[in-house]
């Protein structure tokens, strides 16, 4: 699949437009340096517009430019066999995860709004108590959104056991809040605890990559985690880029007694580091 962006271009390169030949011309020169070029990086070598470079890579890759970097990079990676003549792929699974998660990224940010973000900072500041559900791989996205709340100084608890989840969720109140982590938004033991929570008024926020999952349905504020290919590794990525939007901006609002909370927190912290 790799060499075919390779063999696609060379066969319709007298094909292209002036502009086109640029990128194409690059890629045939170094496929490996192509796949580290950034958008604006590509736009000033090949003195060509971001659109003519979005419209190749939908010619070439069928998708956008993460994708044309991807096989550029998958092309550069592989490699000939001498005795037998055969072409033999050795992906480097470092770029193409890489240029994945780039894309689920970019997609994350396209379907989320700031507002939103801002809301749920707020609420997360103005909670007596947060509480964070998350069960299997969803629990490792829970736990670092847990150590960084009250590392900010959030009150805040993490809690996967799938029993203690809705007994600790029915004991919560309004001044309460729930924040639920799961990737499919159909884990049931997450639903029934925050079921519990919202039989008490307590406002629930879920970071999910499934919008229209019973969670989100049942949920006040939705975080949606993409993934470009539906891999459960982008959509962890996707998942702890939305968490740490949410403490960059719970560290921005913070006031002097907030940062010398913090600052005193953090001398907490560093007491368990070993010295140079």
């Amino acid at each position: 699949m790799s060499v075919n962006l390779i063999n696609q271009i060379k066969s319709n390169i007298d094909f292209l437009t002036t502009a086109e030949r640029k990128i194409a011309q690059i890629i045939l020169d170094d496929p490996a340096k192509f796949s580290g070029y950034s958008m604006t990086e590509l736009s000033l070598k090949a003195d060509v517009s971001q659109g003519t470079i979005i419209n190749f890579s939908k010619k070439f890759a069928g998708g956008g430019y993460p994708a044309l970097k991807r096989l550029a990079a998958e092309c550069c990676n592989s490699t000939k066999n001498q005795d037998d003549g055969t072409v033999r792929f050795t992906h480097s699974a470092l770029i193409k995860t890489a240029l994945d998660c780039e894309e689920s990224f970019g997609l994350t940010v396209d379907v989320n709004s700031e507002d939103t973000l801002h809301e749920v900072a707020a609420k997360i500041a103005s909670a007596k108590k947060v509480e964070i559900y998350g069960i299997f791989r969803s629990a490792a996205v829970a736990t670092d959104f847990y150590y960084q709340l009250i590392e900010i100084g959030i009150p805040a608890s993490f809690v996967s056991d799938i029993l203690t989840c809705a007994i600790s969720a029915s004991m919560l109140d309004e001044e309460s809040l729930v924040i639920a982590v799961s990737s499919s938004g159909r884990t049931k033991d997450v639903i029934d605890a925050v079921k519990n929570a919202k039989a008490n008024g307590v406002p629930v926020v879920c970071i999910t990559s499934n919008k229209n999952s019973p969670l989100a349905k049942i949920s006040d504020y939705v975080l949606v985690a993409c993934s470009a290919t539906r891999s459960e590794t982008e959509i962890r990525a996707s998942q702890l880029l939305l968490t740490d939007a949410i403490c960059s901006l719970l560290r921005s609002d913070m006031d002097d007694d907030d940062r010398r909370k913090h600052l005193k927190l953090k001398e907490i912290l560093n007491s368990h580091s070993v010295n140079d």
